[in-house]
């Protein structure tokens, strides 16, 4: 289903950037309105980073590949090139249909009045049907999302509770079916408490919960990455039987990819208020929390093994 989704919602993109492609009609910008150059470039490299999440998902199937040694590989490669390829060219797309100088201006316009500008596009260029269309295929990439999240996060909570980080509940597989079903109905539970807060609140789903969430998620990816590229340098010095011969990939390119993320990491950290555009005193407190999480993690796996290393832990 997951897969039909995902054909069925690239297609679409990709009839509007053919649209724009053979005939870009740019306009001007609306009447009264703030043409500007660029915005916070931190909020663009956040989200940028925020359309690659997932990509790391390959390895948590590994257990049901039939080949996990030559798949998932694959499926990793081809995930990351085939998502910058894609955004990369539709987003150029969009900034052809309106024009390079316009399209900021018409983004604040459409987001002011409560349109989609996307959709606009797609209804410009390639028919009310097909913007039609893109709305319904909108509502089932969301679904689509929800539901791969989901999965994932079930089987993060299967491997904790097996390691005994998490209640050993968590571990338990449907008799029949073999599926996380505990590990699923705790993420179920969890996403009704954390959405009926959320409504509770009364706070804007776009750009109040989206924007903090996403920021809240980014930050704890990059700072998963930076400890798994040091657990890789860590793991293969201590097993140099393995990296003979392989310096690049098992020293070079991890440290080379720690600095840039720590990099990466800092400059939203800085810019976290202007990302999340809650108080200072909340955004602090959002961007600290993947860090207590962190540091709650190997609290427990210590309490559980004895003393574990940072690099022994993030290779596990």
């Amino acid at each position: 289903m997951l897969g039909v989704a995902l054909v069925l919602e690239i297609g679409v993109v990709l009839i509007m950037n053919a649209a724009i492609v053979w005939h870009p009609v740019p306009v001007a910008a609306p009447a009264g309105a703030e043409i500007v150059a660029s915005g916070p470039f931190a909020v663009a490299l956040l989200f940028a980073i925020t359309g690659f999440l997932g990509f790391e998902a390959t390895a948590i199937f590994r257990d049901e590949a039939r080949d996990p040694e030559k798949t998932i590989p694959r499926a990793t490669y081809g995930a990351v090139l085939i998502i910058g390829f894609f955004y990369a060219f539709s987003c150029w797309c969009v900034i052809e249909a309106w024009g390079a100088g316009s399209v900021t201006a018409i983004a604040h316009t459409y987001l002011d009045n409560g349109g989609n500008m996307v959709l606009e596009t797609a209804g410009r260029y390639a028919g009310g049907t097909v913007r039609e269309i893109m709305q319904v295929l909108l509502l089932t990439s969301l679904f689509a999302c929800l539901l791969s999240f989901h999965n994932i996060i079930a089987r993060y909570f299967l491997v904790l509770g097996r390691e005994a980080i998490l209640p050993g509940f968590l571990a338990r597989t449907h008799d029949q079916h073999a599926s996380p079903h505990a590990a699923s109905l705790s993420q179920t539970g969890m996403a009704v408490v954390l959405v009926g807060l959320a409504a509770w609140s009364g706070a804007d789903p776009l750009i109040s919960v989206f924007g903090s969430m996403a920021g809240i998620s980014t930050v704890g990816i990059i700072l998963l990455m930076i400890l798994t590229s040091l657990a890789v340098v860590r793991f293969f010095q201590s097993r140099p039987d393995l990296a003979r011969g392989q310096a690049i990939k098992t020293m070079w390119l991890p440290v080379m990819a720690s600095v840039v993320l720590v990099a990466v990491l800092y400059i939203i950290l800085v810019n976290f208020v202007i990302i999340t555009g809650l108080s200072a005193l909340v955004s602090t407190g959002l961007a600290v929390l993947p860090f207590c999480v962190t540091l709650l993690g190997f609290c427990l796996k210590n309490t559980v093994t004895g003393a574990a290393s940072v690099a022994d832990y993030t290779v596990r």
